[in-house]
């Protein structure tokens, strides 16, 4: 629904309200049982109120810009506010409409408008401050900035204003939107508006006085005419003619800014209707960890901590309530809130996109900016000189890819600290699949009753020999080649896409163009980059690679981890940007699993091999395909492609696979050492770190059986690459020692 302009006396208004999308989780507002007076308020309420509330300035004026979703709803919030208490102060609409554009049902940022229940999804979530602190000014000529930003307590304050309950009432039902009127004094409407609405009071015309006495004051709205295009505004009462208007177009319309749209009008042009109550006030100390970080001895003592810029992030769940209590007794620093960790990723969606996250920016590109360019700098600037390190250390840090944001956001809150306190600012990189989800629903659809409920396939499978083990891994493959290797491609082409400049701005190229400024204005000999990638995560870290090196940015050091990524991608990326300098091959790091823990692995409990094993196998271009985080790639025994019958790897793969251990090795190829990581040479040993042990170490006295998975929850591993970056000897310690990453 595109906006239009609607031409108001000499006033230009731009109408961009979109109507709700049907959303069968609605709850429907249902009326109790009692008489309704003939009007409301009555016209004593009006002399006597009414011209308060006017008095107070509370009409509201949106200027030429489409923002009336924030203004309607800030009405709506102000008069129920002023009800409650006549000392209240006016909200910010510039807020509110802010975060209808966030919440609201439509992906990205290219388009206009936005919707009612978005706005009160960004209110129920984040509650509304002050008008000053989130300002919306309008100039002169009703012209208004594209943005304003908020004073750094916006959230806090936004808080002791919360939603409590909200209710679509149905729009064509006008008894019922009668009695939420007077059951809860406002209604939060859209509706199409038309030239009726036209009632500028001319500038020759002298102003009518700003006081109520009567109902029959109010102008009525004349239809009908041609709709123009879709609006947001208050209800604030009713008579026998129609509803109270009180709009956003200042107190040059209608009567001081208020007029009637009769019954009719609402029932032929009439979008959305809600009602909604004011929630209980919050005190600054009682907030959600989600809200406000937690203020513990280690929050207080902690130089790195209290460098962090403040940041706000879009919430899920239901409420401002929804946050889990903080763990008090959690060994190690201090988990990060969701705000803090949303500080320090970028969350990309389809295609490489950039999620919608910072609630506090205009834009996409503008959080990029902050996270990536600002933020990093002003830790940097605010650390005391005894903390400091010489240069500023970044490491970006790609995850798996495999499951959801959630398991990420709780991943950065967990191991973030120990980059912080250890003196290096953690970026990541959240990619948005869910792919372990997906793959198991793509097993078990495939193969619906192979795999009992819990506890009957171990049971099962204990009986089977190897050889039957190995062909019901085979069945898995084939079930799920098609869907598997469908989810597998794109993912690797939305990784592939955010490195791609294209018509919304993507992720890496975002990130990459952000971190050449930063170096640029601090000065290359001021700032390291460090890349570190589990899994998958070796696809985004080997695009970034390739766009830092084109822009002239050398990396320091490449930590990967269990790499998902064929040898022929590895060629393209590392390999290139390791012959053209941009990374020295001793400071390139690889942490794989042994052959023999990756045939004890298994991916959801079905198939009983590593998740390598099965993308190897099942889900890749080709069938057998090599990659680089499978020891048995880099073993000189595996590299016989003479008989492709028995070759370990596809016959097509041949040329990637000798150029990569070519190049990885040199002319001296180790043979033998895939199944244990036993007969390495020693010194291959400094950056092929091949992991043997049956379990690993997740700290705090918690182990799990070595996984694909379970890389980045080892304290030895994170440990060894903090060392890394650090420049430190393996057996060295950590200012702040990893003790803990469970989540």
């Amino acid at each position: 629904m595109p906006a239009t302009q609607f031409s108001l006396d000499q006033k230009i208004i731009t109408l961009d309200a979109r109507p709700d999308r049907l959303d069968l989780r609605d709850r429907i507002f249902t009326p109790r049982v009692q008489s309704l007076p003939p009007s409301w308020p009555a016209d004593k309420d009006i002399a006597t109120e009414l011209s308060a509330y006017l008095g107070k300035g509370l009409v509201l004026y949106q200027g030429n810009e489409g923002a009336c979703t924030g203004f309607g709803l800030a009405a709506v919030v102000n008069y129920l506010l002023w009800l409650r208490d006549r000392a209240s102060i006016k909200t910010s609409p510039r807020q509110l409409y802010h975060l209808a554009k966030l919440y609201d049902e439509w992906p990205g940022e290219d388009y206009t408008g936005s919707s009612c229940r978005g706005a009160l999804k960004g209110w129920h979530k984040h509650g509304v401050c002050a008008e000053e602190l989130w300002p919306y000014t309008v100039k002169p000529d009703g012209s208004v900035p594209a943005f304003e930003a908020p004073a750094e307590n916006w959230a806090t304050d936004a808080v002791t204003r919360p939603l409590g309950v909200y209710y679509r009432v149905e729009k064509d039902d006008i008894t019922a939107m009668m009695a939420a009127l007077y059951e809860a004094g406002a209604l939060y409407v859209s509706a199409n508006v038309h030239q009726g609405w036209a009632l500028m009071q001319p500038k020759s015309k002298k102003r009518p006085p700003a006081v109520f006495q009567s109902m029959s004051q109010l102008p009525v709205i004349k239809w009908p005419a041609t709709s123009q295009g879709g609006h947001a505004f208050a209800l604030i009462g009713y008579t026998r003619q129609g509803f109270i208007v009180q709009n956003s177009w200042s107190t040059d319309w209608g009567f001081s800014g208020f007029a009637i749209l009769t019954f009719e009008d609402w029932l032929a042009n009439g979008t959305d209707a809600w009602t909604v109550a004011l929630g209980v006030p919050i005190e600054h100390g009682a907030l959600s960890h989600n809200a406000r970080p937690s203020r513990s001895r280690a929050d207080v003592q902690s130089a790195f901590r209290s460098a962090l810029s403040s940041s706000s992030a879009k919430r899920e769940g239901f409420s401002l309530f929804t946050a889990g209590a903080r763990d008090t007794a959690r060994k190690g620093p201090p988990l990060l809130t969701m705000d803090q960790a949303y500080g320090l990723t970028i969350v990309m969606e389809n295609n490489g996109s950039i999620g919608p996250r910072l609630t506090d920016v205009e834009n996409v590109r503008a959080g990029v900016k902050r996270i990536v360019y600002e933020s990093p700098r002003a830790w940097y600037d605010k650390l005391p000189a005894a903390n400091k390190p010489a240069v500023l250390r970044i490491a970006v840090i790609a995850h798996g890819g495999l499951n959801s944001e959630q398991d990420s956001i709780n991943r950065i809150c967990a191991m973030a600290p120990y980059f912080l306190e250890n003196g290096i600012y953690p970026l990541f990189v959240t990619w948005r699949t869910g792919a372990l989800e997906t793959f198991a629903d793509i097993v078990k659809d495939a193969l619906p009753g192979l795999f009992p409920e819990a506890g009957g396939i171990s049971d099962m499978l204990k009986t089977l020999k190897d050889k039957a083990l190995e062909g019901f891994d085979r069945t898995v493959e084939l079930a799920t080649k098609k869907l598997g290797g469908d989810q597998w491609s794109q993912m690797k082409q939305n990784a592939e896409a955010a490195s791609v400049a294209g018509f919304t701005p993507r992720g890496l190229v975002e990130m990459a163009e952000n971190l050449k400024n930063l170096v640029a204005d601090m000065g290359k000999k001021n700032v390291e980059l460090h890349l570190i990638g589990h899994s998958a995560g070796s696809l985004i870290n080997g695009h970034l690679i390739q766009l830092l090196s084109a822009r002239g940015l050398a990396i320091e050091t490449s930590t990967l981890m269990a790499p998902a990524c064929t040898l022929d991608f590895a060629n393209q990326t590392y390999r290139k940007v390791i012959e053209g300098g941009g990374l020295k091959r001793k400071d390139f790091h690889i942490y794989m699993m042994s052959d023999n823990r990756e045939q004890d692995d298994n991916v959801i409990g079905v198939y009983h091999k590593s998740l390598l094993y099965l993308v190897s196998r099942a889900y890749e271009e080709l069938q057998r395909m090599p990659l680089l985080g499978m020891a048995k790639s880099l073993d000189k025994n595996f590299q016989d492609f003479s008989n492709p019958d028995v070759a370990e790897w596809n016959i097509a793969a041949k040329s990637m696979t000798e150029q990569w251990n070519q190049f990885y090795w040199g002319k001296t190829i180790p043979a033998g050492f895939a199944a244990t990581g036993h007969g390495l040479p020693e010194a291959f040993t400094q950056t092929l770190h091949i992991f043997n042990d049956p379990q690993m170490n997740y700290g705090a006295g918690t182990k799990a059986d070595t996984s694909h998975g379970g890389f980045d929850n080892d304290v030895n591993v994170i440990t060894a690459a903090l060392l890394t970056i650090l420049r430190r000897e393996p057996d060295a310690k950590l200012d702040q020692p990893v003790v803990n990453l469970n989540y």
